[in-house]
């Protein structure tokens, strides 16, 4: 149980996990206490944001579970009645939608705005940039700051046009995502394996290292990917070739991986692990047994957040020096990987104080680890990053 939290909003990673927990068959009561919120956050939560499917209605189905939801109906593929689901991704964009719209009104009284625009269209008119106008122009700094006018004007609240300010094209704009659903085979492995799991366990191991896993692409008729390892501490990164798409690819590479080390290793260099909700991934948590005993733990990131494993994205960078995207991945050996990647380990990085992260390694865990994974030291000065496909 989760300590009682003071916020009750809930995250995408908190709605991940009601819909895990639905699909695991547990009450409203079991998930409020998995979440740490109170049950009736839970309840409400539910009964908000389910997606209602069009059939005949009836009174009552006897297959619905406690909560009146089909998610675990054994029934629902072939059922004509009228459907109840809870969708995580569902409920995110309603819940977002409901945020967004309810900001989106301005909040300044409608004489303030006539005045701004007063000021802001006869500067702009004048070839003015908007903080060049604002700065011009004390008295706008008593009813807003810089960024609400830049906003009022993207919104249509000014008679000047995003289009005729100073550098529009420089500014990032932010546009409609289509929406997205996990592509995890089964969601109830993220129960204990979300990504506020993972922050959680990190803190109470701060000196245990984070190990990240995701996959790189070619061209998207491709059959064959990478699989890549990065060591966060050190940006050290591996990989292996591996069927695109493909669960049980990825658990033979990774279990063929462990099977060359002993238990005592397995432990020190690979205690905490965490991948993304792609769909390679379904079978990931599965690495965490060894000989039937659990040795180390497993988590997952937010859906479609690279941030959260950032150093993993970062050196990407320097194995799409060696495999730009868009090219085709089908003819790359394993061979052919670990030599790009024994390369990319004898960059310098100045980040770690001009040394390499094959050295950084071969400190902390020897030279019989680097061996078994196929990775070799390559002199400083051949050291080569360069276009091979």
């Amino acid at each position: 149980m989760k300590k009682r939290r003071t916020s009750h909003r809930l995250s995408v990673d908190d709605r991940m996990t009601i819909q895990a927990c639905i699909h695991d068959h547990r009450n409203v009561t079991q998930i409020a206490s998995r979440i740490g919120v109170n049950k009736s956050t839970i309840s409400r939560e539910i009964s908000q944001h389910v997606t209602r499917k069009v059939g005949y209605h009836i009174q009552s189905c006897p297959h619905l579970n406690s909560m009146g939801l089909c998610n675990t109906c054994l029934y629902r593929g072939q059922c004509r009645k009228e459907r109840f689901y809870y969708n995580y991704v569902d409920a995110q964009n309603q819940a977002d939608s409901l945020k967004q719209s309810s900001r989106s009104k301005p909040m300044l009284p409608p004489e303030h705005i006539r005045l701004i625009d007063d000021i802001v269209t006869d500067g702009v008119r004048l070839g003015q940039s908007l903080h060049h106008i604002y700065v011009s122009n004390p008295i706008l700094a008593k009813y807003c700051v810089e960024r609400t006018i830049r906003r009022l004007c993207y919104r249509g609240n000014l008679t000047v046009k995003p289009h005729e300010l100073r550098r529009y094209v420089v500014y990032k704009h932010h546009y409609a995502k289509s929406p997205q659903e996990s592509q995890l085979r089964d969601i109830r492995v993220l129960i204990g394996r979300s990504y506020q799991d993972f922050l959680h366990y990190v803190n109470q191991h701060k000196r245990l290292q984070v190990v990240q896993y995701d996959s790189l692409v070619g061209k998207t008729t491709d059959t064959k990917a990478i699989l890549t390892i990065t060591f966060q501490p050190s940006n050290f990164q591996f990989g292996f070739v591996i069927q695109k798409n493909n669960p049980t690819s990825v658990r033979k590479q990774l279990s063929a991986l462990f099977g060359r080390l002993d238990e005592q290793t397995i432990r020190k260099i690979f205690p905490i692990n965490l991948c993304d909700n792609g769909v390679e991934f379904s079978y990931f948590p599965e690495i965490e047994m060894w000989h039937g005993q659990s040795i180390i733990h497993t988590f997952f990131t937010t859906p479609y957040r690279s941030t959260d494993k950032a150093e993993c994205e970062r050196n990407h960078e320097f194995v799409r020096y060696v495999y730009p995207k868009g090219k085709s991945l089908n003819q790359i050996t394993q061979e052919d990987l670990n030599d790009v990647f024994s390369n990319i380990n004898s960059y310098v990085r100045k980040v770690k104080g001009d040394q390499t992260p094959f050295d950084l390694v071969r400190r902390r865990f020897g030279q019989a680890f680097l061996d078994a994974i196929g990775i070799r030291r390559i002199p400083n000065k051949k050291v080569k990053l360069t276009q091979l496909i």
